[in-house]
């Protein structure tokens, strides 16, 4: 399958998508947001691929095995705090946009799930986070040592899947896709307390940790269906941004959102002093001269700068401006879709895909976990 290959995965942006400054009133709450829209989109697309999901729950748990019985236990609940699998459907809906899945797709969907995880498993470890998806995280349950020794398992796991096939390209894909995952989660540590991070900067940072792998979860699923290069790329896009708009949605959950619903700890990103967009835009909305004196009080006194910040961030119109944001970057993605299948004579079933992957992208910014 080498033929159609794609040798790089290309950077993410080439340019910041319009924002809408006036999506949402700077105090709505995350009841507000049609999260029902989200869930009916996600379901839709998922009828569209249920026989793959199914097959790949089965083969997932065949997967996550260790004949150590505690390491067993450990991968069994790990298998549980995956939520929706949007990756591995992104990988199988876009290997139906070229033909009927394979099982390579189904390899390849297994791979993107696993590292996805595995990043999860980290990341709650990074973030001191006590829950995900309503259930107490691996390092709470367990304890540290054994959520980042359990990451490294699924890592490395997933790897050896990446090469299982006859083509090297799909190993080389999850290993740029996971090094920038890596990259991201460095790149964002190192901001902490830097509040003078711009957004293009931001942006950058959230192409590696986010939308990296959701960028390969798509390439690879074209890929596995014999597309042709340039419609990968233009798929990599597409997944690149959708990631983007996820997480600046995120962004705004964990400020502005419900934590029954997401199934999450909430306001983590502030408290640990990590500049998220809706911060980075406050403090650049700022006059020069109240923006000193913020960085002023904070090198002094951090916890009354931050105080002053959040009183601040109520009367702004920071929330409209992050779901604007996330709202450009879905549009946007959206256009990447298009590309990517433009010419081609769709049958009914690959028309229906390509609507419920622009449904996905649409409803990904008005969610509520």
């Amino acid at each position: 399958m080498e033929s159609h290959e794609t040798t790089t995965m290309s950077h993410p942006l080439s340019s910041t998508p319009s924002l809408d400054r006036k999506t949402s009133s700077s105090n709505a709450p995350a009841s507000e947001l049609n999260e029902q829209r989200y869930r009916e989109a996600f379901s839709k697309a998922c009828r569209c691929i249920g026989t793959q999901l199914r097959q790949f729950e089965d083969e997932l748990g065949s997967q996550l095995v260790s004949d150590n019985d505690q390491i067993d236990r450990v991968l069994k609940y790990v298998a549980r705090l995956g939520g929706k699998r949007l990756r591995p459907a992104l990988t199988f809906l876009t290997s139906e946009l070229f033909g009927p899945s394979t099982e390579e797709t189904m390899r390849l969907a297994m791979v993107v799930e696993l590292v996805h995880t595995a990043t999860l498993v980290h990341d709650d470890v990074l973030d001191a986070s006590g829950i995900r998806r309503h259930q107490p995280t691996v390092h709470v349950r367990w304890d540290v040592p054994t959520s980042i020794l359990i990451g490294d398992w699924l890592f490395t796991h997933a790897y050896g899947l990446a090469n299982a096939g006859e083509s090297t390209l799909p190993g080389r894909w999850i290993a740029s896709a996971a090094k920038r995952v890596c990259e991201g989660e460095i790149r964002q540590n190192q901001t902490i307390g830097n509040w003078e991070l711009t957004q293009e900067e931001y942006f950058d940072i959230l192409s590696c940790k986010t939308g990296a792998l959701c960028g390969a979860s798509c390439a690879m699923g074209a890929w596995s269906t014999q597309a042709p290069s340039s419609r990968c790329d233009a798929l990599q896009s597409f997944g690149n941004k959708l990631g983007l708009a996820f997480q600046i949605f995120d962004d705004w959950l964990d400020i502005w959102g419900d934590q029954a619903p997401s199934g999450k700890t909430l306001g983590t990103d502030f408290e640990h002093d990590k500049p998220t967009l809706p911060w980075i835009y406050l403090l650049g909305s700022l006059s020069s001269l109240d923006r000193q004196a913020w960085f002023e009080l904070y090198n002094s006194n951090p916890q009354q700068a931050k105080s002053e910040l959040s009183a601040r961030l109520k009367q702004s119109d920071a929330s409209a401006y992050t779901l604007g944001c996330a709202k450009g970057f879905a549009q946007s993605a959206c256009e990447d879709l298009r590309r990517a299948v433009s010419s081609l004579d769709l049958s009914d079933h690959q028309t229906q895909v390509l609507r419920a992957l622009e449904e996905i992208t649409k409803a990904s910014v008005a969610r509520a976990g």
